[in-house]
């Protein structure tokens, strides 16, 4: 069994500001406490929302320095603190840390409640599983929301994004007909490949034309993961009794037609939600797409590759191979 060192590696920043306040820092390993566990990290998942922290713009708990960037992780249990059953020493697990009072994930280690913790699908790998918590837990949520089942007939907005990918195979899996609006030439290749029914670039000027023959009695849902005038004007294809979806952080959110229901989901971890998301993933082939991997050194790189096209998740890896 490894030991558990007294200090770790991590990316941190001493103020908020751009990419040049992200470091490489050496800190504590955070204390376990009741409810608590203590992951060590093999691999962090980036998001947007972590530069949006670096910035100073995401501010969710009492500040303080150094502050450790990292909204989700995959690795193995390396402690757990008292009342925690759920999980033993050695576990596979992925997890939230999301507005984590203990530090993000750009770190070798890192403590979150157990409420924010789901064990390891043996079909996944550290990978995968790394930039699967946030992306997942919204796109499910989500998904509920709009009450998607067999038969459904879904508008996914965004869907090669890194919650969009993993929304669309999840929404298959419920057994929905989805009709996906993705990002560039490959973009649209990697919507048919995770199982689109159709996929058309959003940039693209028959979108609405495409829709309409997809949907010619309207859509029964829409899911919407990015803003602008063209998602706004296609949301008319929503059929009324309808239900359109979006998470925080989509600018401008979107406004629904008259006698379409609007519902706000964003994917704040649970046990059951997770519990809930395995088994959909357990039904039938399902992937990660990982556009690009980073050392944890070259967090600022992975951040700076954010902002430009890519699809699905980039991550860091912090140890393992």
């Amino acid at each position: 069994m490894q030991t558990i060192p007294q200090q770790m590696k991590a990316m941190a920043v001493d103020e908020f500001g751009g990419l040049d306040k992200l470091t490489l820092h050496t800190l504590p390993v955070p204390t376990v406490d009741a409810g608590e566990v203590l992951i060590r990290i093999e691999i962090a998942g980036g998001n947007i929302w972590d530069a949006m922290e670096r910035e100073g713009d995401l501010v969710y708990n009492k500040v303080h320095f150094p502050r450790i960037l990292g909204s989700e992780c995959a690795g193995t249990i390396a402690a757990v603190g008292e009342g925690v059953d759920r999980f033993a020493v050695g576990d596979r697990v992925y997890a939230q840390s999301f507005m984590n009072d203990k530090g993000g994930s750009y770190a070798q280690y890192v403590v979150v409640s157990e409420q924010t913790v789901a064990p390891i699908l043996d079909r996944l790998d550290m990978r995968m599983a790394g930039g699967l918590p946030c992306a997942g837990g919204t796109a499910l949520r989500n998904l509920e929301a709009l009450l998607t089942g067999n038969e459904t007939t879904l508008m996914l907005w965004g869907a090669s994004g890194s919650v969009g990918h993993v929304a669309l195979q999840l929404a298959k899996l419920m057994g929905a007909r989805v009709f996906a609006i993705a990002s560039g030439a490959d973009g649209v290749e990697l919507s048919k490949q995770l199982g689109a029914d159709e996929a058309v670039d959003g940039h693209s000027a028959d979108v609405m034309q495409r829709a309409r023959a997809f949907a010619p009695d309207g859509f029964d849902t829409a899911l919407v993961l990015v803003g602008g005038d063209t998602v706004q004007s296609t949301l008319s294809l929503v059929r009324q009794g309808g239900i359109i979806s979006f998470p925080d952080g989509v600018m401008p959110e979107p406004k629904a037609p008259d006698g379409v229901e609007l519902k706000k989901a964003d994917g704040y971890a649970d046990p059951m939600l997770f519990d809930r998301l395995n088994r959909l993933m357990s039904m039938g082939e399902f992937q990660v797409h990982i556009a690009q991997t980073f050392p944890l050194e070259a967090a600022v790189q992975a951040q700076s590759a954010m902002k430009q096209h890519y699809l699905g998740k980039i991550v860091l890896r912090v140890s393992g191979e």
